[in-house]
C-alpha cells in the first residue's frame, strides 16, 4: 500500500486543480480515478483516423482565477478561442468560447503531469479513522493518507464514502440525495465529406439534439468527424436503450443538418452530464475520524469553471482542516 498525504479521487478538473493546489503547499496527493484517462467529461477519442471531443464542447471565462489560469494555458499554446456565442457575458463583455487545441482532454493532460494520477482504479470504499484515510479497491486497500477530496458526482459520492463507514453528516446528506443530473447521449461520427455546419457546430431548434460540433473546423480531427449530443429528454429516454438504437436515432436526426453523410458513428453515455441544481459553497468538508472533503461542479456551479473553483476551495479547506 502506498502512503501519501492526502488522497483526491476523480481526475477531472476538480481532482486535478485540487491537487495541484495541494502539492504547491508542500503535499503529496495521490489522485485517483476509474476512467482509463484523465479528464473525465474533458474527453477526447480517437477511433481510426478522426477524432472527437465527446464530452465538454467548450468553455468560457468569467471567474477572475479561472481567467487568469485559462490565459496562462492560451500563453503556453494549450487553449485558443473558438467562437463567440451570441449572448454576451453578464457584465456585458463578449462571450468568446474556448477549447483545447488538439482536444478537450489536452488541458487535464497538462495539469496532470507531475502529479500521482492513478486511472483505471474501480475504489469500493473509503475507510477513515484517527490515523488516516485507506482506499480500498475490492477487499484490497490501493492507497492511503491523512484526509481524502473526494470529486464524483453525489449519486456515486456517497455509496462509496457510505461503503467505508465514513458518509456525511445528515444535513449534508440530505442536500446530496437531492441532487439531480441531466443525461446526456453523444454520438460520434465519420463523416463521407465536409460537415458544413456554420461556424462549426450547431444548435438545432426542435428534434432529439441538442447540440453538434465540427471537430476538424475546431482543429481536433484530421478528417471530417461530427459530435452529436442528444438533448436531456431524449436521453432521458433511451438512456438504457441499447446503444445501436439511440445512435440511429440520433444520425437520422443529424443527416439533413450535415452537408455529408455519415460513414461510421460510436455512442458514448454521459450519465452525470450536468447537475440540475448546484451549490455556491465551493466545496463541503466534515470530520469522519479524518478530514473529508467533497467538491465537484455540483458545489460551485456547473461546467468547466464551476469545476475549477470547487477544486481550489477543497483544496483551501483541507488546507485549513490540516
Amino acid at each position: 500500500m502506498t502512503v501519501s498525504r492526502v488522497l483526491v479521487v476523480g481526475a477531472g478538473m476538480a481532482g486535478l486543480t485540487a491537487g495541484l493546489a495541494l502539492r504547491a503547499d508542500g503535499l503529496e496527493p495521490i489522485i485517483i480515478d476509474k476512467g482509463r484517462a484523465v479528464g473525465g467529461r474533458m474527453a477526447t477519442r480517437t477511433i481510426g483516423e478522426a477524432r472527437f471531443d465527446h464530452g465538454a464542447q467548450h468553455f468560457g471565462l468569467r471567474d477572475p482565477a479561472f481567467t487568469e489560469a485559462a490565459t496562462g494555458w492560451k500563453a503556453g499554446g494549450l487553449v485558443r478561442e473558438w467562437f463567440r456565442a451570441e449572448r454576451p457575458n453578464e457584465d456585458g463583455s463578449p462571450n468568446v468560447r474556448h477549447v483545447g487545441v488538439g482536444g478537450m482532454r489536452r488541458i487535464p493532460e497538462h495539469l496532470a503531469r507531475g502529479l500521482d494520477v492513478r486511472t483505471g482504479v474501480t475504489l469500493t470504499s473509503l475507510e477513515t479513522g484517527p490515523h488516516g484515510v485507506t482506499a480500498h479497491a475490492g477487499p484490497e486497500p490501493v492507497a492511503g493518507g491523512v484526509a481524502v477530496v473526494v470529486t464524483a458526482p453525489p449519486p456515486q459520492m456517497l455509496p462509496l464514502l457510505d461503503a467505508g463507514g465514513c458518509g456525511p453528516p445528515s444535513h449534508i446528506r440530505s442536500a446530496l440525495e437531492q441532487v439531480e443530473y441531466h443525461a446526456s447521449l453523444a454520438v460520434m461520427a465519420r463523416l463521407d465529406g465536409p460537415a458544413g455546419l456554420t461556424a462549426g457546430h450547431r444548435t438545432p431548434s426542435k428534434g432529439p439534439i441538442a447540440w453538434m460540433a465540427d471537430n476538424q473546423d475546431k482543429g481536433v480531427s484530421p478528417v471530417p468527424a461530427v459530435t452529436i449530443h442528444s438533448t436531456p429528454e431524449f436521453a432521458a429516454g433511451h438512456l438504457d436503450d441499447p446503444a445501436e438504437v439511440w445512435v440511429r436515432l440520433l444520425c437520422e436526426a443529424a443527416a439533413s443538418l450535415l452537408a455529408s453523410p455519415i460513414v461510421h458513428a460510436v455512442g458514448h453515455r454521459w450519465r452525470y452530464a450536468e447537475p440540475r441544481t448546484t451549490f455556491e459553497t465551493g466545496a463541503v468538508g466534515y470530520d469522519a475520524g479524518s478530514p473529508v472533503v467533497l467538491a465537484g461542479e455540483v458545489f460551485a456551479g456547473a461546467k468547466l469553471e464551476g469545476a475549477f473553483l470547487s477544486g481550489r476551495a477543497a483544496a483551501a479547506q483541507l488546507l485549513s482542516k490540516l
